[in-house]
Parts: C-alpha cells; sequence; structure tokens
C-alpha cells in the first residue's frame, strides 16, 4: 500500500490538472477513469490544505507568510467621455484650457 504523502500528492496533482482543463469534474474523471465521488473526497481535502492553495510554504515555520501587495495603477483624474463612445483619460491634473482647447 502507498503512504498517505505520496498519495496525497498524486491526487493534488490530479487536481490540479483538471482545474486548468477547464472540464466539469464528472466529465475529467470519466476521462481519468476515477471514481467522482473519490475525486471529490480529495478535491475537499485540497481546499482545506493551506499548502496546496498557496497560504504558506513546505519551509514555512512560523505559519505566516509575507504579504506582497503591489501598488496599483493610479486612477485618471481626468475621464471625458465622447457621445460616439471614445474616452480620453489622464492620469495627471491638466489645466480647464488645455481641456476646453480638446473639445473645440
Amino acid at each position: 500500500m502507498r503512504n498517505n504523502s505520496e498519495v496525497r500528492r498524486q491526487m493534488f496533482e490530479m487536481i490540479e490538472c483538471w482545474q486548468q482543463s477547464g472540464r466539469s469534474q464528472k466529465s475529467f474523471c470519466e476521462k481519468q477513469s476515477i471514481k467522482f465521488y473519490t475525486f471529490y473526497y480529495w478535491y475537499k481535502r485540497y481546499r482545506q490544505h493551506p499548502i496546496a492553495i498557496g497560504f504558506q510554504t513546505p519551509d514555512s515555520k512560523s505559519g505566516f507568510v509575507k504579504l506582497q501587495i503591489e501598488k496599483p495603477a493610479p486612477a485618471p483624474s481626468v475621464e471625458i467621455k465622447f457621445p460616439n463612445g471614445a474616452h480620453l483619460f489622464f492620469h495627471e491634473p491638466v489645466s480647464s484650457d488645455y481641456l476646453k482647447s480638446l473639445i473645440s
């Protein structure tokens, strides 16, 4: 009999293949000749497993993972919508005179 960690690793890999396949769980199981209820059992375990879904790394001893936040793109400070559907976005302040010259 295979050890539990080997079975878990194989099933988690199978679940990741299913996620990338774009198929339904049932369709994927039929194609892979896996019983659906077995797959579903492992899928529930996969969702509960923190390493499988990226909450921590295997070498993380404290249980905490450094959160990296990327700066979002700056929101436009001025947006002009024209009747024909065209949009103009300015990400920096512009003078009202400049806007008037664009519109006229």
